[in-house]
Formats: C-alpha cells, structure tokens, sequence
C-alpha cells in the first residue's frame, strides 16, 4: 500500500491478536479436554462427533500456528514498516489460514449435527435433514477453498506482486467469501434453534430445559462472531493494507470457531455442569 501523506507510526497489533488468541485457546481447550475425559469414564468410548470435533480442534490448531508466524512476519503492522521480503510471507501464511480456519469451523458444526443425530436416530425425516446439515459445512469450505485457489494465475499472485498474473475482479472474491459467510451464519441458527425446538417436547424437569437451552444457545453466540468477522470485511476500516487490516478479521475468524467448538462441546458435558451446579446450590 502507498502512503502519500505522514507515516503511521509503527505500532502492531500483533502481540493482542497473540493474547486474545492464547486466551481462547485456554477456554476452549479445556472444554474439549473435559468431554473427552468424559467419554473415557468409566472405559473410553469415541462416536463420530467427538472424531469430528478433534479434526476441528486439529485444524484450529493449524490456524492458531499459522497466525504466530504470520505476526512474526508482519501482521499487525502497518506494511510500510515491514520489510519487503517479510511482507509475501506474512500474506501467505495469511491465506493458509483461511484454509484451515474454514476446515475448523465445519468439522465443529459437523460434530454439533452428529451429536443432534444421536437424539432421534429412528427419525428418517431428522437424518436426512441432519444430514443435509452435515453436508453444507462442507460445501461452504470447498467452496471457499475453490475460490481462494483459482482467484490467482499463479496462485503466489494471491500473496506477492507478480506483474504477468491474471486474477479475478477483487469484488467477484469478496462477494463469493461474503456469501459462504451468510451460509455459514445461516448454519449457525439452524444448528443452535434445532435442539431447542427439540428439548421443549422431551420429559425432562424445567431446570434442565433452562440449562440445555443455556447450553445450547451459544452456537448463536458464534454467529454474531460471523456477523461482526463480515462487518469487518466489508467495512470502512479497510485500506487496503493487508497486514494491518487483517486483524480484526482475523480474531472474529478465531473468536468464531473457539465458539463453535465449544458449542459443540458444551452439550456432553450437561451431568459435570450440573453436579458442580449442585454443589453450588444453583440446581437441584
């Protein structure tokens, strides 16, 4: 990006993104920690939802490491700070991230649908339903990824100055993430509204539906995080400065799947919630 006036100063955000990132991860680890732990009393027993939502956690992982090398290389900073050959590897490593951050997010809706199959399994409409539900996470990703990597002719375009590349119009790009990013929110509330509907006709006390509607409600949670990662694209914050605009995407991106796997995780751990709530005096 061309600077014709004062130079910003050269202040990065990038040791808040790592912060609020490690603060994430130390919520939503444990959560994930504490179902599997579940799962092994009294002898460890995995379905497919808890396989789906350690591929989320695998791939969350993937984008977490990505984002600490790409504040190495300059996110965070405004790019006329940055060295020049700092400044493709930061955008790369950019890129990957969206990859993997995309991948993070279906697997936890996946787990969420796998889990919510569990419920009704004898119900034909509510399997192909669930299934149907199961297969768009995937399709938003593919999509996303079919975008990203057929955007550029060579795809080194996408993240470094090449003169002789032929990319698409950076509208057609921006309108295709834009509408994965509704599908996604769209997924968002179906998943979250679902079980809700679902706990209101089963034999349970009403502590418990406050609780599971609780619990459940936070997948909505995650689709403002969508909402605001949207808003931030398309806002009037962008300057076109990659490295420095890509920060608040980025953290709503992370904020969004810490959210989801966490969703996804809150549900198997009803018994442990409620205990400690017992013992607390807050549930009987």
């Amino acid at each position: 990006m061309d600077f014709t006036g004062p130079l910003p100063p050269d202040r990065s955000r990038g040791p808040t993104l790592i912060i609020a990132s490690a603060v994430l991860h130390a919520v939503s680890l444990p959560v994930v920690a504490a179902r599997i732990w579940t799962r092994s009393r009294p002898a460890l027993r995995l379905w497919w939802d808890d396989y789906a939502i350690l591929a989320a956690v695998a791939f969350d992982l993937i984008n977490w490491i990505l984002i600490l090398l790409s504040v190495r290389y300059g996110l965070g900073r405004h790019s006329v700070h940055v060295p020049l050959e700092d400044q493709p590897q930061g955008r790369k490593l950019l890129f990957f991230c969206q990859q993997a951050s995309g991948w993070a997010i279906a697997f936890a809706k996946i787990s969420i649908a796998l889990m919510l199959f569990r419920l009704r399994p004898d119900s034909r409409i509510w399997r192909v339903f669930l299934l149907g539900m199961m297969l768009l996470p995937v399709a938003i990703a593919v999509a996303t990824s079919a975008v990203l990597f057929s955007a550029c002719k060579p795809l080194s375009a996408m993240w470094d100055f090449i003169p002789t590349a032929e990319c698409l119009p950076f509208p057609v790009i921006n309108q295709s993430i834009l509408a994965t990013a509704v599908a996604t929110i769209v997924t968002d509330f179906i998943l979250a509204l679902l079980p809700l509907t679902f706990i209101v006709r089963i034999r349970i006390t009403l502590s418990e539906k406050m609780l599971l509607f609780l619990l459940m409600g936070l997948g909505l949670v995650a689709s403002a995080a969508s909402i605001c990662k949207i808003v931030s694209v398309t806002g009037s914050k962008m300057t076109g400065d990659t490295l420095r605009d890509s920060v608040d995407v980025t953290f709503w991106g992370m904020l969004e799947i810490q959210l989801g796997i966490i969703a996804a995780c809150i549900p198997t751990l009803k018994r442990p919630t409620e205990r400690v709530l017992q013992r607390l005096g807050y549930f009987t």
